[in-house]
């Protein structure tokens, strides 16, 4: 058997077999139980979805079509934030300042 594709999740590697055997392409799954052991174990690339080396050149392109309709991966843009989170952050900070001081100028008084 062949690795035909590497998941980062238990999940994900059900969800390409399931695509696979839909086709009539049957595989495994390796590696899956080994995610409790992350601590001990390099974080990516252990569970795999394997297929028989037959299939394995049909298995790629079914893959390959279906990662081509997935969208972009949110989590992996880089750059500054754009919403003025910030400006907000400093705005409160002055807002509660303020508050405060009125409020310690009415108890005192």
């Amino acid at each position: 058997m062949k690795s035909v594709f590497e998941a980062s999740s238990g999940l994900d590697a059900h969800m390409v077999l399931n695509l696979l055997e839909q086709r009539g392409i049957s595989g495994r799954i390796e590696g899956e139980y080994l995610q409790g052991g992350i601590g001990e174990l390099q974080a990516m690339g252990f569970v795999r979805v394997l297929v028989g080396e037959e299939d394995y050149a049909e298995a790629r392109q079914i893959i390959g079509e279906w990662e081509a309709t997935q969208p972009p991966d949110e989590t992996s843009k880089t750059g500054a934030r754009t919403d003025g989170g910030i400006q907000i952050f400093i705005a409160g900070s002055f807002f509660g300042a303020a508050i405060m001081y009125w409020l310690l100028k009415v108890v005192s008084a």
